[in-house]
Formats: C-alpha cells, sequence, structure tokens
C-alpha cells in the first residue's frame, strides 16, 4: 500500500469506488481512507468504518491473511488519527495492536508504517530516545519490505531529529546518503521529508535564504501528497526562514498560510506549533500584546502534550517576550516552566537554555547569586553538548552580570576586568565555529568594555570591526532580500499550480457528477427493460414506452410503426400527442418524403432539431406544431419490426443524450414486442385447451348416466390438456430454438441427461418428471437476444457477451407469471442454469446450495450436451475432452455431485445420446 500517493491518484481512487462500491472493493476502500487519513479525516474515519462492517460480515469473499491485513491497516490508520488529536496513550495502544498483527503476518512495510506511527507518538510525548529507536526499526522494516521511498522519508526524518544537536555532522551524512541520483528517484512524498531536513540544515548553518526555498518546496510536495502535518511545520519553518532574511512581510504570510491549515486541521501539536511561530515573528515585529495572546493560545492548544518540544518552545519564547517588555519576574516564571518540561522531555539544549533565561531574569530582578548558580550550570551543560553558538550568549550574559553588579573576580582572569574576561571567551568560541559569523552586538560590547577600562587603541579596534560587521550585514540584508525575493517567486508559482490543481479537481469532480448522472440513468433504463421486457400485451408495451420517455425527455408526440406482413407498409400500432390518443395513417415503405420510412429502409436513427418546410404529414402528427424529432428503429437481430418517434415543439430538444435513451428502449422495446407475440401463440393454445375442458365439462352433464363412458372420456380430455401443456413448452422452446443453432435433439437430449442425473441424486419420480418436461425451456430468453450476437460466428466481445447473458433473466422474466408449474419450473431453470458452484456465474452471482438444485443439474447436462456437439461456429469435442472439462471443473463451475451423479451412470448417458441424434 502506497505511503502517501499523490493527490490526482486519490482523485481517480475517489471515481473508482464511486463506480462501484460494496465489498468487491475492499482493498480500495481500505486504501482510499489510509490515503485520506490527513486530507480529510471524516471522511477516512468513515471509510474505515465501511470497510470495517464488510469485513466483519462473515459472508464477505476474502482470503483470511488479506482480512487480518486490513484490519491491522484499519487499526493503524485510527492510531494515527489519534496521535493527531492529540490522544497519544490510544493512538500507541492501537499502533502497538496494528504492529503485532503486521509482524504476525510477516508484512514488514505495515511493521514500519506502525514503528513510524509510534515514533512520532514517543517524540510527541518528549521522549527523542525512545522515538529515535522506533524510527530506527522502521528503516530495517522498510529496507527489509524493498520500499525505497519510505526508507528515503524515514531517513531523512532522523536526520532532521540529530541536525539540532550536530548540524555539520548532519549534513555529511546528508550528502552521504542522498547523492543526486537518489534524489532524482525520489517520489514527491518522500521528497516532502528530504526537503524539510535540508531546509533545517541550511538554517542551522547560516543559509536562511536556501532554507526558506528548500522549506517552500517540502510545503508544496507535502500538500500534493496529502501529509498536512508536515507542510504545516514546513509552513512555520519557511516564516521563520523568512523571519531571518528581514522579510516580515513573507514571513507572516507563510505563518498565517500554516496557521489556516492547522486550525482548519484541529490538530494540538501542528496548531501549537503555527502558532508559536506566528507569536515568534509577531514579536520580531515589535507586535508585543498580539505576540503574548499567540503564544498564550499555542500553550492552550498544546496543554494535553506538557513534555512536546512546542510546549517547552513556547516557555522559552513567552520568558523572551516578557524579559524583552521589562517583566524579569514573568519572564523567571516561563523559564522556569520552561526548565520542568525540558527535564520531563529529557531535552538538554532546551534545559541549558531554560537556565541562561532564568539567569538573565534573575540577574535583572538583582539577584546575582541565583543568578551566578545557573549562568554556571548553563554554560557547563551547553560545554558538554558542544552548543557553540549557545555559549556566546552564556558568555555574553556572564559580561552582562559583571557589569551590572560589584563582583569578585573569577578564577584565571587574563583581562583587564570581569566583563572583558567573559567577552574574549565568547569571541574565542565563536571564533571556533566554522563559517560563523561574529554578532555586531558582541564587537560593540568588547568596544565600550575597552574603552571603559582606558584601552583607546582596543576599543578603536573593536569600533571599526563592529563598522565593517555592520557593512557586512548590509550586505546579507541585501542578499537576502534577493533570496526572499525568489522565495517569493516560487511561492507565486506554487500557488497559482494549486490553483491550477483545484480547478482541475473542480473539473474532475464535474466530470465525476456527470458520470454518476450517467450512471444513474442506465439504472433507470433497466429498471424500464425489465419493465418492458416483463410486459407480454402490445398495448401495455406502448404505454410503458411513452409513460417513461416524458419522464426521461421533453416528449409532446409519440407513435409507434410496426412493418405489415407484407413487408411493404408501416402500420400505425400507437400514436398520441400529449394525452390525446390519434388516428395515425399508414405508411408506405418506399414513401420519397417519409421520415419514418426513411428511418426504416436505412435501419439508422434520424433526428432533426429545426423546423423543416413543406414536411410531409406522415412525420408530424396530432394538433401540437413540433419542432424536434427523433426517428429510431426497433431491431431484433437484423429483422426490423418497425420505427419509433418522439417529437418536441421547442428547437433542439434532442442530443446525444437522448438519442442514446432511444435506442437502448427501442432494443428492449424489440425484445417486449417478440416476446408479446411469443406469448400470444401460448396464450391461444391455452384458450384452445380451456374450450376443450369446457367442452368436455358440458358433454360430461348430458352423459351422466353414462359414468364409465365418461370417466374414459375425462380421461382422455385431461390427457389433451397436459398434451398442450407440454406442446406449449415445446413450442416456447422452439420459439428459442428457431433462433438459435443448436437442435431440437439438443433439447431432448439435455432434458433426459437431467431426468438422469436427478435419478442418481434420489430425487422423487414427480419431479424427475418436472425436470424433465421443463429443462428444455432453459434458454427461451434467447428470443430477446439481436440475431447478429445470437447467431455470431466467431467469438463475442465483452459488451456483445453482457448482451448474451441478458437471455437467462429474459426467459425469467417470459415465464415466471404462469400459472402452469411446468412454466414456473421452466422460468427458475432459466434464471439458474448459468451460475456457478463457487459463485462466479450470472445473472445473480449465486454460489453452491443457493442455486436452486435444478438449475445445478441443468448447467451439468446443458454444458456436456454444447461440448459434444457440431455448431456452425465449432466441432465438436471428444467425449473424452467434455468429461475432462466437467471433472476439471467440478466445484467451480459446476455442482460435485450432480457430476459425480452424471458419470456414475455413463452406460445410461451414452444410450441417450444414441437414442437422440442429431438429424443430419
Amino acid at each position: 500500500m502506497e505511503w502517501f500517493a499523490v493527490n490526482q491518484r486519490v482523485l481517480e481512487m475517489e471515481a473508482a469506488l464511486r463506480a462501484s462500491p460494496g465489498s468487491d472493493n475492499l482493498d480500495l476502500m481500505v486504501d482510499l481512507a489510509w490515503q485520506l487519513r490527513q486530507r480529510d479525516c471524516r471522511r477516512a474515519l468513515l471509510l474505515a468504518a465501511d470497510a470495517e462492517a464488510w469485513l466483519s460480515d462473515e459472508n464477505t469473499q476474502i482470503d483470511e491473511l488479506e482480512r487480518e491485513r486490513h484490519r491491522a491497516r484499519l487499526q493503524l490508520l485510527s492510531a494515527e488519527l489519534s496521535g493527531l488529536y492529540g490522544q497519544l496513550e490510544a493512538g500507541e495502544q492501537l499502533a502497538q495492536a496494528a504492529l503485532a498483527s503486521f509482524d504476525e503476518l510477516g508484512d514488514a512495510i505495515g511493521s514500519g508504517d506502525a514503528r513510524w506511527c509510534l515514533a512520532t507518538l514517543w517524540l510527541e510525548r518528549g521522549d527523542t530516545k525512545l522515538g529515535d529507536e522506533y524510527l530506527n526499526s522502521a528503516m530495517g522494516d522498510f529496507r527489509a519490505g524493498q520500499d525505497p521511498q519510505r526508507l528515503a522519508a524515514a531517513q531523512a526524518r532522523a536526520l532532521a531529529q540529530t541536525a539540532f544537536r550536530d548540524a555539520p555532522a548532519t549534513a555529511a551524512s546528508l550528502k552521504e546518503l542522498f547523492d543526486p541520483q537518489r534524489c532524482a528517484e525520489l517520489g514527491p512524498a518522500a521528497l516532502a521529508c528530504l526537503a524539510s531536513t535540508q531546509a533545517i540544515l541550511a538554517s542551522l548553518m547560516g543559509a536562511p535564504g536556501a532554507g526558506s526555498q528548500l522549506f517552500v518546496q517540502s510545503f508544496n510536495a507535502a500538500t500534493e501528497t496529502g501529509q498536512q502535518r508536515l507542510a504545516i511545520y514546513a509552513a512555520g519553518n519557511a516564516a521563520d526562514a523568512l523571519a531571518a532574511l528581514g522579510d516580515m512581510d513573507a514571513a507572516l504570510e507563510w505563518g498565517e498560510r500554516g496557521l489556516s491549515t492547522a486550525r482548519s486541521a484541529g490538530w494540538p501539536a501542528p496548531l501549537g506549533l503555527a502558532l508559536m511561530q506566528t507569536g515568534k515573528i509577531q514579536r520580531s515585529l515589535g507586535r508585543y500584546d498580539d505576540a503574548r495572546a499567540t503564544l498564550h493560545e499555542a500553550l492552550q492548544a498544546l496543554q494535553n502534550l506538557p513534555a512536546s518540544q512546542g510546549h517547552t518552545l513556547t516557555q522559552l519564547y513567552l520568558g523572551d517576550l516578557t524579559l524583552e517588555t521589562g517583566a524579569p519576574d514573568a519572564a523567571l516564571q516561563h523559564f522556569c516552566k520552561a526548565e520542568e518540561q525540558a527535564n520531563l522531555a529529557s531535552s538538554v539544549a532546551y534545559l541549558y537554555r531554560a537556565w541562561t533565561g532564568q539567569a538573565m531574569a534573575l540577574c535583572r530582578l538583582g539577584q546575582a547569586d541565583a543568578a551566578l548558580s545557573k549562568i554556571a550550570a548553563a554554560l557547563k551543560l551547553a560545554r558538554s553538548q558542544g552548543g557553540t553558538d549557545d555559549q556566546v550568549k552564556i558568555l555574553r550574559v556572564y559580561a552582562e552580570r559583571y557589569q551590572t553588579y560589584a563582583l569578585p573576580a573569577p578564577e584565571g582572569m587574563l583581562e583587564a576586568n570581569p566583563v572583558l574576561h567573559y567577552l574574549k571567551l565568547a569571541l574565542g568560541v565563536a571564533a571556533s565555529i566554522e563559517a560563523f559569523v561574529v554578532p555586531t552586538e558582541l564587537l560593540n560590547e568588547l568596544a565600550n568594555a575597552y574603552a571603559a577600562s582606558g584601552d583607546e587603541q582596543q576599543a578603536l579596534a573593536y569600533g571599526q570591526a563592529a563598522a565593517q560587521a555592520r557593512a557586512n550585514k548590509k550586505i546579507e540584508q541585501a542578499r537576502n532580500r534577493a533570496e526572499s525575493l525568489l522565495v517569493r517567486q516560487d511561492s507565486e508559482r506554487a500557488r497559482a499550480e494549486a490553483q491550477g490543481q483545484r480547478q482541475l479537481a473542480a473539473a474532475q469532480a464535474q466530470r465525476a457528477e456527470a458520470l454518476e448522472e450517467a450512471s444513474a440513468t442506465l439504472e433507470v433504463l433497466s429498471q424500464i427493460g425489465l419493465e418492458l421486457t416483463g410486459n407480454l400485451k402490445t398495448q401495455a408495451i406502448f404505454a410503458t414506452f411513452h409513460r417513461h420517455l416524458e419522464q426521461l425527455m421533453d416528449v409532446s408526440s409519440f407513435f409507434v410503426y410496426l412493418l405489415a406482413a407484407d413487408g411493404r407498409m408501416l402500420q400505425p400500432a400507437f400514436a398520441c400527442s400529449g394525452a390525446i390518443e390519434l388516428q395515425a395513417p399508414q405508411i408506405a415503405l418506399d414513401h420519397p418524403d417519409s421520415h419514418t420510412a426513411r428511418c426504416a429502409r436505412e435501419g439508422q436513427q434520424l433526428g432533426t432539431g429545426q423546423a423543416i418546410a413543406g414536411l410531409h404529414p406522415s412525420s408530424l402528427l396530432g394538433p401540437l406544431e413540433t419542432v424536434s424529432m427523433l426517428f429510431t428503429p426497433l431491431f431484433i437481430g437484423t429483422r426490423l419490426l418497425g420505427v419509433m418517434s418522439v417529437q418536441a415543439m421547442r428547437p433542439d430538444a434532442y442530443g446525444e443524450r437522448e438519442a442514446a435513451i432511444c435506442r437502448t428502449l427501442c432494443s428492449y422495446g424489440a425484445i417486449a414486442l417478440e416476446n408479446a407475440a411469443a406469448y400470444g401463440l401460448a396464450d391461444a393454445a391455452q384458450r384452445q385447451a380451456t374450450q376443450a375442458l369446457q367442452a368436455l365439462e358440458l358433454a360430461q352433464a348430458k352423459l351422466a348416466d353414462r359414468a364409465d363412458w365418461l370417466a374414459g372420456e375425462v380421461a382422455k380430455a385431461t390427457q389433451e390438456v397436459l398434451a398442450r401443456e407440454r406442446e406449449t413448452v415445446v413450442r416456447l422452446s422452439k420459439a428459442a430454438e428457431y433462433r438459435d443453432p443448436e437442435t431440437g435433439a439438443h433439447i431432448l437430449r439435455m432434458a433426459h441427461y437431467s431426468e438422469l442425473i436427478a435419478r442418481g441424486l434420489g430425487l422423487p419420480e414427480a419431479e424427475r418428471q418436472l425436470l424433465l418436461e421443463a429443462a428444455p425451456m432453459h434458454d427461451i430468453g434467447k428470443v430477446g437476444i439481436t440475431d447478429s450476437i445470437l447467431l455470431k460466428p466467431g467469438r463475442l466481445t465483452a459488451d456483445e457477451f453482457e448482451v448474451m447473458k441478458q437471455h437467462a433473466q429474459i426467459g425469467h422474466e417470459i415465464l415466471k407469471d404462469s400459472s402452469s408449474l411446468v412454466l414456473q419450473t421452466g422460468a427458475a431453470i432459466a434464471l439458474g442454469h448459468h451460475e456457478k458452484f463457487d459463485g462466479s456465474g450470472y445473472p445473480q452471482g449465486l454460489a453452491g446450495a443457493e442455486i436452486p438444485i435444478f438449475s445445478r443439474i441443468v448447467a451439468v447436462a446443458d454444458v456436456f450436451d454444447a461440448l459434444t456437439s457440431e455448431r456452425p461456429y465449432k466441432k465438436a469435442w471428444s467425449l473424452e475432452q467434455a468429461r475432462e472439462h466437467l471433472l476439471a471443473h467440478s466445484g467451480t463451475h459446476f455442482d460435485p455431485l450432480c457430476v459425480d451423479s452424471f458419470f456414475a451412470q455413463w452406460t445410461q448417458v451414452l444410450e441417450i445420446r444414441q437414442r437422440f441424434q442429431d438429424e443430419e
């Protein structure tokens, strides 16, 4: 499963799931929920709940290992969301459970994702040691799972952690791990992490311009891949870097961008960090009240994460702010709170920064001894950690302390006074840092200290150095402004690209909406088709046509013409204008001016959207002045039945949508008309049987005194009724037979094979007889399949096969409403004889015992005889080939019990095959 997919891929997943929801797309449902975990938390949870419901359903067809893998992934999704919303303990429990499942499944990528999540949770708690351990373990998992993208992201993230401890060494490691070739192979998700780490290093090593550009790159890549948490951090860090460049307008813009994204997400840690960075920038601008309010809001957001780095940093920034605004007592409280949190998180760097702040506040509160104790502890700790930049700041605080108070000279002092002693120590530490720019303030302080000691020469030298530093700083500021301009240009370009992406997403959404509308229309058409094909009365078919067309499109007039038996005239079958039925004239097929006749002759749909002068009356019916017209032929295979037309009073009423609707409904309508004709024959036979019974009853009344004779006549009449019912069955079966290359002998063979299988299964004689009589109707639905498909000599296309598959439903609709048990049984067999034992058949996808026993029996008999019979489009298989095919598909296509029963009576099978041979 992809770590973070790009936005376009997520849109495609959304469209695919919308087109095919349900358990068949369970993999896609879980994958999409995973990809939405930071993009749209609520939608991710809803999808996860739907997926979990399918996974809990025992009827969902899915491999058990895959079921457990999906459940573990959904647990991990919940763990990540719990962590984002500050529920760290719940997140850890869920992540540990997911990790155990992935480890048991041997899913290295899943285990790595779980350990990545645990690393994040422990870093939020302030336990950097345990967080680093989980991150290192995740790298091992990603190596084992051979996922270079996740591995690169984890390595970049680990380097970001070490950068704050030793930036130069981290930069060397980064260069070694990520050469240009490897960087070129990384996807946008991994590049977002790498760019963030590169930006952090650039900022720490005195290159805020490069840092700001890299943070912007990280933000763009993170936004494109749905890493909203990283995007928030990247925006805030970009604001910091731009503030260091002196471009406060751009800094505020990026700060607001990060803050807006964080507020929208509502996640405590990212929101707290975004607020903290915004407050820092406001302080730099001298907006102290705004900065104080923003930093206190950050503390409120982070209240449930007391050990997080963001909480400690916010306390430090509030301490700096209150100290700068002349409130050392309040500053001391903030620095003490920062000390508590640094100890809680075992953060050494933040600890000596807290002590330094305390020393500065104590110094200004006149508590010299306490200040000395804190500054000494801070200096010792900073030296042990190699924090050179912090050592310079601490030594300057020492100098300030001695400048304020008359204190004993420090041991080993070589300078004229303690102030110079500590300032020179600070200068020495600064000189030891490669590429470190000595602060102008330190040089000024040295110049003033030498002047105060009476050393004018040194005072002049450091004064000149300070002046040169100020000049260099102006040059640096100009360079920074140029770099800031580049960042602005990159930001504008990214914003334009983002706008383009949003427009693309909107277009995709419109397209999806159009597809959904089309899908809904197809669903409506399918329902209409079932209603049409299930109707066996011609006038009712036309009324159904008219009613549904008025619902789907603009219809002022509607008519249907049917081709006469002589093939020369078109006879009006149904015509109406609004609610008024009309008397329409008949039209000669060779009429030169009639649109209806032209449509019938050419067999093509015709349409016009504008009024035509002198149009023949046979095209415009009724009192309404219609303008738009659409003529559609009615075909069964290649045989023309007639023409249907719709007309409207407004111009251009019919486009491609309306034309497609008419074509589809005409296909269903032609099938319905053909079914009605076939059923007319059956109905006539039924009426004849009814008349015979009535005559028999009359004779019975007249000849009551001839009981013995009457009993014989009744029996004879009953047999005639049964014979007529069987004749009805045969006629219905031959209705399909005349349109299909299969022979009457095939129908007899497969019926007797079916009875033979039923006998082997131990079915009662009555049921076996019923099966023998009903089985021949299994393919009656082929009367509704166009000849171009039914009689095609070659292999059917996928679309043609979908049409062919409709014959099962059509056969069921033709037979199901009969009062005859034989016809009802035939309906059930027609519907189910193409179902497969493993559930992969059609039309209902039934499996195993869900498939009626008669349908399972007929499936074996029908396929065996079809394989061993010659057709225009294939040679007959040998008996051995057919036998091997049935045995090979026993348990998948066929019921194993039916196959066993068939081959257990092989001698009788051969006798049936010999008895009912195809005519030469």
